[in-house]
C-alpha cells in the first residue's frame, strides 16, 4: 500500500518540464526556418573589385638622402666637421716632393734605366770603403739610405737618418754625349796591343781611364740581354752596334758577339755586369768568354 506522504511527493523540476519543452520546440522551428531561407540570405552577385594600389618605385633619387648626408647626427649643431689631416704627414709629403742634394759619402758611377722602374740599376761607390755595388729600387745602401727611384744619371733615395728625400747624380763633364757624333778614342798611342790567338795587352793607366768613365763606355756601344731559347734565361749580353775605333773594337769585340762570362763569372744580369766591370780595376789579367757566330771564343787581356 502507498502511503499518503508518498502520493504527495513529485519529481524535482516537474513544474519546469513544460517550459523546457516549449523552448526545444521553438529552437527546432527557428532552425528549420533558417534552413529554408538560407539561400535567399546569401549574396547573389560578386562584391565590387577593390582599386589597385599604385606601383611603388624601388629606385630612389640621390636627393632623397640629402637630409642624412648633409648633417652629423653625432654633433649637437648637426654640421659635418672638416676632414682630419695629420699635419706632420702632410709636411713630410711636401718635403718628399723636393729632394735635396745628399751629403752622404756616396758617388754615382753609372745607371741603367729600364722601362720597368723596378728593374733599373745604379752602380754606387761608397767612399772610404773603396767599394762599388749595384743597387735596384727599394734596396738599402749600407744602412744609410733606401733607394726610391733610379733616373738617368741620377738616384733618389731616403736618408735613413733624417728620413728625407735626397739625391746623388753623376758628374757632368762637358755637354751631352751623342752616340752618332761622339768621337772614338784615339788609338795613336797604341792603348791596346793585339797578340796571337785573341790575346791582348794594355796598360793599367788605359784600363783605369775607361773604367773611371762609365758614361763614355756606355755611349760607345749598344748591347741587349741575350736569352736562351726555350727557357728565356739571360746567358750574356749581345753587342748590337759600336762606334768605329771605340774601346770595344780595340779589345777585339765584334758586332753581334755575346759576352757570356768574365773570369769565369757568368754575366746573367745587368747588376752582375756592372759589378764585374768594377772588378777590372785591380785585375792583372781578364778573360772573356765570347760567343761568336755560334762558337765560343776566349779573349785574354794582360794588364801591364
Amino acid at each position: 500500500m502507498i502511503s499518503r506522504n508518498q502520493k504527495n511527493q513529485r519529481p524535482p523540476f516537474e513544474k519546469w518540464y513544460s517550459y523546457i519543452l516549449f523552448i526545444f520546440i521553438g529552437y527546432c522551428v527557428a532552425d528549420l526556418a533558417i534552413l529554408s531561407y538560407r539561400d535567399r540570405m546569401l549574396p547573389q552577385t560578386a562584391p565590387p573589385a577593390h582599386p589597385k594600389a599604385p606601383p611603388v618605385s624601388s629606385s630612389v633619387s640621390s636627393g632623397f638622402y640629402n637630409n642624412i648626408t648633409s648633417r652629423n647626427i653625432f654633433a649637437s649643431n648637426g654640421l659635418i666637421p672638416d676632414q682630419l689631416v695629420d699635419k706632420n704627414k702632410a709636411a713630410a709629403e711636401q718635403k718628399e716632393a723636393d729632394p735635396v742634394p745628399s751629403q752622404l759619402p756616396l758617388n754615382l758611377i753609372g745607371t741603367l734605366v729600364h722601362s720597368i722602374p723596378e728593374k733599373s740599376i745604379a752602380s754606387i761607390e761608397i767612399r772610404g770603403k773603396n767599394q762599388v755595388i749595384s743597387y735596384s729600387a727599394g734596396k738599402e745602401i749600407e744602412g744609410m739610405a733606401n733607394i726610391v727611384r733610379i733616373e738617368r744619371q741620377k738616384v733618389i733615395f731616403r736618408n735613413l737618418n733624417s728620413n728625407r728625400l735626397e739625391y746623388i747624380e753623376m758628374k757632368k763633364e762637358g755637354g751631352k754625349l751623342n752616340f752618332a757624333a761622339a768621337k772614338a778614342p784615339s788609338t795613336a798611342g797604341g792603348e791596346v796591343k793585339k797578340g796571337n790567338d785573341n790575346t791582348f795587352s794594355l796598360s793599367r793607366a788605359t784600363l783605369l781611364k775607361y773604367t773611371n768613365d762609365l758614361s763614355s763606355i756606355l755611349m760607345q756601344a749598344r748591347a741587349v740581354p741575350n736569352r736562351e731559347p726555350g727557357t728565356g734565361n739571360i746567358n750574356g749580353f749581345r753587342v748590337l752596334d759600336m762606334q768605329p775605333g771605340s774601346i770595344y773594337e780595340q779589345l777585339g769585340i765584334q758586332r753581334m758577339d755575346v759576352i757570356k762570362s768574365v773570369d769565369g763569372n757568368p754575366v746573367d744580369s745587368p747588376a752582375k755586369a756592372m759589378e764585374l766591370y768594377q772588378t777590372l780595376k785591380n785585375n792583372n789579367k781578364v778573360v772573356l768568354q765570347v760567343e761568336r757566330n755560334g762558337k765560343n771564343e776566349t779573349m785574354t787581356y794582360n794588364i801591364q
